[in-house]
């Protein structure tokens, strides 16, 4: 084999091997790919109030002495016989939003107690603090309300776990000529996002 044969099959394979070496870069730089991949999804809000404690019973009793009785959820019996009520309402934000709530009853004390002078009174308080959030002075007594959707409780009702419960106590003041029997009064709470 000549001098120039050799030089030329030398030539050729260092070609070839620059030009597999060409490709081989190539295949490197773009054999890599990269993608995104996204997981989605919706949570709906869910507005939920639950009264879990939502019946009180003062059960059978009369007035004992002078025009009227008072008596409360907070285990007041005073000229009465009734058995103190230690337990109010309890109203849980059982839902994922913070709402706004309201609160009414079914009858007002006129309707609901009769005679002269009755009284039909709530207060609200945190039973975890934080929940209820109000332009109400908590733990300060007002007539119930029996318009519309009744009167705002809580401007902001939270709904973390740790501070989603709060208390209604309700308290009663039966005249001496008050209606007699079973007498009974429902309190509807109504619950709004915010």
């Amino acid at each position: 084999m000549k001098e120039s044969e050799k030089n030329i099959i030398f030539i050729s394979l260092f070609a070839i091997v620059i030009i597999l070496s060409i490709a081989n870069l190539g295949v490197r730089l773009t054999g890599k790919a990269t993608s995104i991949s996204r997981v989605n999804l919706t949570v709906s809000s869910k507005v939920q109030i639950n009264f879990t404690t939502n019946n009180i019973s003062f059960g059978f009793g009369s007035i004992t002495s002078g025009n009227n009785a008072t008596i409360d959820t907070l285990g007041n019996v005073i000229n009465g016989n009734w058995t103190p009520v230690f337990q109010g309402f309890e109203i849980e934000n059982s839902g994922n939003v913070n709402v706004s709530l309201q609160l009414k009853t079914d009858k007002n004390a006129s309707q609901f107690l009769g005679g002269a002078s009755p009284g039909f009174r709530y207060n609200v308080t945190n039973i975890e603090a934080g929940s209820c959030n109000s332009t109400i002075n908590l733990s300060q007594w007002y007539d119930v309300n029996i318009t519309g959707d009744g009167t705002m409780i809580c401007d902001l009702f939270e709904y973390n776990n740790n501070r989603d419960s709060i208390r209604v106590d309700v308290r009663l003041i039966i005249p001496s000529d008050s209606s007699t029997g079973i007498l009974q009064s429902t309190f509807t709470a109504t619950g709004t996002a915010v």
